[in-house]
């Protein structure tokens, strides 16, 4: 309560508050009957001063205020968890995510409580700025519960406490990670070098020892094993055949040993075959009858490919003139003397299928000793390793080299090898089991699969290469799709897909879909990959981009107004309003300064900005999507006023001392002073301006007069501001797409030489402007890309080095048309001797504006003058009071609202006369059927000029006319009705036509 009542009783107490950055304080209540009030509706985050005045029946009091403002904050609320990462017999690790809400304030710490079980006391541990803490020293064996707060400048949240966690060294059985290596093998080239990094869990530390099948590996420099604290790793620098094998290991701890199920194998990989060939073989060989001529050709591929020569689709076999030489790794083909018939394309064909799932490829060494005889043949036989008995293969091979067709997938078999001399089958050599089974494998799946473009019924979708295509190529890739609101997966494309992208089309608008992926070779279809997020089937809407053009307008000692343009992208949605942002130069924290909803316009003043402080200042653009990218205005304007000292040349006569008996201020062009102060004494006058703009600069003329006459002196004021609007804007021209302008510099250039002109547009349906060119140097512009058929309205504003001035606009719109083409072909439909009947077509274009109607124009022979004999608005014309027997030669114009086209011409001169035709029938039957009782009417049409009379006879007798039977005729036909028809009607009809011309 005040210490001074003012002698009558406090009635209330009234609350004011006020934002920091506002000077003016508003009434929160004003009939508080108590010492003590809860303010509400505070915005969030906000610094707010409060003051506190009492009331009697004498007025109101003196206010108390608070010394410093008051953030409008609270204490955070706590952590959503408290987790045990890590446990050591002295530690524990601590983690937590940030608090849902801040209180309005950033967050400051985080403070850590331990208590030890048995106790009620919480001791504090430390306080950290970051997600994670580490407690250290704590006792062996004994259980505690942690709990972590969160701090802002208002105070601590509620504790989140973890769960109880008793301090002890933890124990892990040991555990590989073998999901890296694909069936537990690894497939390398010899010369390759071979890196296997496997991590090993396990608490404490295991042991790991590595295996070559059941010996402990031998490590040497080009084959060893590291252990580090996370994994072990088994290096082969230079692999060789003899690597190729199984590698178990173990890993071994206080709390036990592990060993896969499964040892790593590592083994040879497949090399397809490849052909080199000297480059003179690529053009045709010609040579003369009789002549030998050779092809050679290295071969490379693992295991040694098999070779053959082919002519046409005939395999070529070793003959006396055709000689054929096969080594392991590249042929000779001779041909001793040609004729006309070895002509033709030679093909060489190499394959190593190695071992597969139907055959497989043997290949040997002759013996070390040939029995004294040359070696004739081999012998080659097969048995499956569960049989006792070998079954023949070939009887009678040449070569070191066989394929074996026709094995069974997944039996395994031994081979044996026999040189025949000419003495007898020598000893066999035997093969290892061989299991036969394809040498590749199904691939990895693919990466998770993600959607690049969606619209209402159709998505993209991408994905990556599996990380394995398994050892064969992969032929296609299967895309399926599953809807939210269903179970089932659906394959979606129905033709091969070699691409990692796929358009999914069909999709129902609205409906969420999820997508996976799954790659196939020649040994099958990969597992799934990993399934994408679900995504909705509707048209893409972005956020908008950046305003266009930003820029400063004005400033003064406490504000600056900005201005910007539409952005050109409005990301798919219609803009609904704007933002404005500011920060001081060296600071990144942004402060919005417009209305929470936004602004619809595109220019905003921004106030109590302190003065001569410089300001950064981004707009942003807001659509359905939320915020755009931000534009900056260049620079960082400040908050200053714009002005000019003014600058006066008097002549020595006005520094006299005068006595003056008037004194008058005035302008050059009679402008009003209506916004200046003048204060005069015996001896000067002063006049004063405050807040002066572009429209303030000019001549200030001073006269004084006394009985000694009068003296004018005049002041020269110019005031640094944005310029005024031009002058004169013009349009000069018009197309169907472009529109030409032109304009008079400003009268008012702001005190600095105008730099450039920005041209704007505006379509008559919308409000806002859209910038053309905003770097124009000339006074006159070609605006063009127009809508042909629109309406626009134009404006230009000059820019210099203080900003962009006042606009200058068009004050109609302007329809972006021309001149119609020509009308199209002309017709004459019909020639009196003093009219003439004329059609046309309409024009191909109608130059962007509707037609207002058609210009026709004669001209007499021997005269040069065109003159107009109609105005129509459609396409046909009769042109009356003709001269008899004078010719004319007529033209159509067509007209819209810019103008008249070029006229279309009548091929051919007219001469006014009346057409002779002598009469002809067009009657398409001459017997008319009809039942008795019913109606018939005769429809005959003719031709004839001058109108022919018509007569009609019935069996060569005048025909009788009765109201049920009679005759009508027009210029072009007649028609003979005979009404509920009778026996006594059947007959010969004639009709006669006759005219002057017959």
């Amino acid at each position: 309560m005040p210490l001074v009542d003012g002698g009558s009783r406090i009635t209330n107490y009234i609350v004011e508050k006020r934002e920091s950055t506002r000077k003016a304080y508003s009434t929160v209540t004003t009939n508080c009957q108590k010492c003590s009030f809860k303010v509400p509706n505070l915005a969030e985050g906000c610094e707010y001063y409060f003051r506190v005045l009492a009331e009697n029946e004498y007025g109101i009091g003196e206010p108390a205020e608070t010394t410093e403002p008051v953030k409008a904050s609270e204490a955070p609320s706590p952590p959503e968890s408290l987790n045990i990462m890590d446990v050591t017999r002295n530690s524990v690790s601590l983690a937590w995510p940030k608090p849902e809400h801040d209180g309005g304030s950033k967050i400051t710490g985080y403070v850590i409580e331990a208590q030890r079980k048995g106790t009620n006391q919480w001791a504090h541990i430390t306080t950290v700025k970051t997600l994670d803490c580490v407690v250290k020293n704590l006792t062996e064996n004994e259980e505690y519960t942690f709990q972590v707060m969160a701090v802002n400048s208002a105070g601590r949240s509620a504790p989140r406490e973890s769960r109880p966690v008793i301090i002890k060294e933890q124990t892990m059985l040991p555990e590989f990670d073998l999901r890296a290596l694909y069936q537990k093998t690894v497939i390398a080239k010899a010369g390759d070098n071979i890196k296997i990094e496997i991590p090993v869990l396990g608490r404490p530390r295991p042991t790991v020892t590595w295996k070559k099948e059941d010996q402990i590996l031998k490590q040497t420099q080009r084959v060893n094993y590291e252990n580090t604290a996370t994994a072990t790793i088994l290096t082969i620098n230079e692999c060789i055949r003899s690597d190729s094998g199984q590698y178990p290991l173990s890993a071994k701890n206080i709390v036990g040993e592990v060993k896969p199920s499964d040892a790593i194998t590592c083994r040879d990989d497949i090399e397809a075959p490849r052909i080199k060939v000297d480059a003179k073989y690529k053009d045709t060989i010609v040579l003369k009858a009789g002549e030998v001529f050779r092809l050679e050709a290295d071969v490379s591929g693992r295991p040694p490919p098999t070779m053959a020569w082919t002519k046409g689709e005939k395999e070529l076999e070793d003959t006396a003139k055709l000689e054929i030489k096969i080594a392991d790794f590249s042929t000779i083909l001779i041909n001793k003397d040609s004729s006309r018939r070895d002509g033709g394309a030679y093909t060489l064909t190499a394959t190593n299928p190695g071992v597969t799932a139907e055959k497989c490829v043997l290949s040997w060494l002759p013996p070390l000793d040939d029995g004294g005889a040359k070696i004739d043949h081999y012998v080659v036989e097969k048995r499956e390793t569960s049989r006792l008995a070998w079954t023949s293969v070939g009887t009678e091979v040449p070569v070191t080299k066989l394929k074996v067709t026709k094995l069974l997938k997944g039996n395994e078999y031994v081979f044996r090898v026999m040189a025949v001399n000419k003495y007898g089958v020598g000893e066999p050599l035997e093969s290892e089991p061989i299991l036969a089974v394809n040498p590749y494998v199904p691939p990895d799946p693919p990466k998770t699969p993600e959607v690049t473009a969606i619209t209402k019924d159709s998505m993209v979708v991408c994905w990556g290469h599996p990380d394995s295509d398994g050892g064969s190529p992969i032929t296609n890739y299967i895309v399926e799709r599953r809807d939210k609101t269903g179970l089932r997966w659906v394959k979606c494309n129905k033709k091969v897909v070699t691409d990692l992208r796929f358009k999914v089309s069909g999709l129902t608008e609205g409906h969420e879909y999820e997508y996976r992926v799954m790659a196939e070779n020649a040994a099958g279809v990969s597992q799934p990959s990993p399934t994408s997020p679900f995504y909705k089937a509707c048209d893409t809407v972005f956020k908008p981009g950046p305003p266009g053009n930003p820029r400063v307008l004005d400033s003064s000692k406490s504000s600056i107004t900005i201005a910007w343009n539409k952005p050109i992208y409005d990301g798919g949605s219609e803009i609904t309003g704007y933002m404005v942002e500011i920060a001081l130069p060296e600071e990144d924290e942004w402060k919005i300064v417009t209305p929470p909803m936004g602004l619809k316009a595109t220019s905003f003043t921004i106030t109590d900005l302190k003065e001569n402080q410089e300001y950064k200042i981004r707009i942003y653009a807001m659509n359905s999507e939320g915020l755009g990218e931000p534009a900056l205005v260049p620079g960082t304007p400040k908050a200053e006023e714009r002005m000019l000292p003014p600058e006066i040349e008097l002549d020595a006569e006005l520094r006299k001392v005068v006595t003056i008996r008037a004194l008058k201020w005035t302008r050059e062009h009679g402008e009003s002073l209506d916004r200046a102060s003048i204060e005069s004494t015996s001896s000067y006058t002063l006049l004063i301006v405050e807040n002066v703009n572009r429209f303030d600069s000019g001549k200030y003329i001073l006269t004084i007069e006394n009985s000694s006459g009068s003296k004018t002196a005049f002041v020269n004021v110019r005031v640094l501001d944005t310029p005024g609007a031009p002058q004169d804007l013009k349009i000069k021209e018009v197309t169907k797409s472009s529109v030409t302008l032109t304009w008079e510099p400003p009268l008012i250039d702001g005190g600095s030489k105008i730099k450039n002109y920005i041209v704007e547009k505006r379509e008559s349906t919308r409000k806002a402007y859209s910038t053309v060119n905003a770097n124009c140097h000339k006074t006159s512009w070609k605006v063009d890309s127009l809508q042909e058929g629109c309406n626009y309205y134009f404006r230009v504003l000059a820019e210099n080095e203080y900003g962009i001035g006042l606009p200058v606009e068009t004050s109609e719109s302007v329809k972006v048309s021309e001149r119609p083409l020509p009308p199209g072909k002309i017709t004459l439909l019909d020639v009196t001797r003093n009219s003439v009947t004329l059609s046309w077509e309409k024009p191909e274009h109608d130059g962007g504006s509707r037609i207002l109607g058609y210009i026709v124009e004669m001209q007499s022979k021997g005269s040069e003058k065109w003159s107009t004999c109609a105005t129509v608005k459609v396409t046909e014309a009769t042109i009356t009071g003709l001269i008899q027997g004078e010719e004319y030669t007529f033209r159509v114009s067509a007209q819209n609202e810019k103008g008249i086209s070029d006229p279309r011409q009548l091929g051919i001169p007219v001469i006014a006369k009346d057409l002779v035709i002598p009469p002809a029938f067009k009657l398409l039957f001459t017997t008319f059927s009809v039942l008795a009782g019913e109606d018939l009417k005769v429809d005959v049409p003719f031709v004839g000029r001058p109108k022919p009379a018509v007569s009609w006879h019935k069996d060569n007798v005048a025909l009788k006319q009765t109201t049920r039977v009679n005759a009508e005729s027009s210029e072009n036909n007649t028609v003979l009705t005979i009404k509920e028809a009778c026996r006594e009607d059947v007959g010969s009809y004639l009709v006669k036509l006759t005219n002057s011309a017959g």
